[in-house]
């Protein structure tokens, strides 16, 4: 499973364009997510997601593939 094309944060999800995911713009596509569920997605701490967090929480199917039409 890949969240991304050619890494590149889906513009699905990064709606800004700044190359990360932050919560508001995850519970955007994802909105029953809690903010524990983003903790353990965020695993660097950083408060955004990357493309590596992003590609490892779907692969570890903790979130559904944005990209996905399920």
């Amino acid at each position: 499973l890949l969240a991304t094309s050619a890494g590149a944060m889906s513009a699905n999800v990064d709606t800004d364009g700044d190359g990360f995911a932050s919560m508001a713009e995850l519970q955007a596509i994802y909105p029953d997510l809690t903010e524990e569920q983003f903790l353990e997605i965020d695993t660097d701490g950083d408060g955004l997601v990357n493309d590596e967090e992003m590609l490892i929480a779907v692969d570890a199917e903790l979130i559904a593939d944005p990209e996905s039409d399920t």
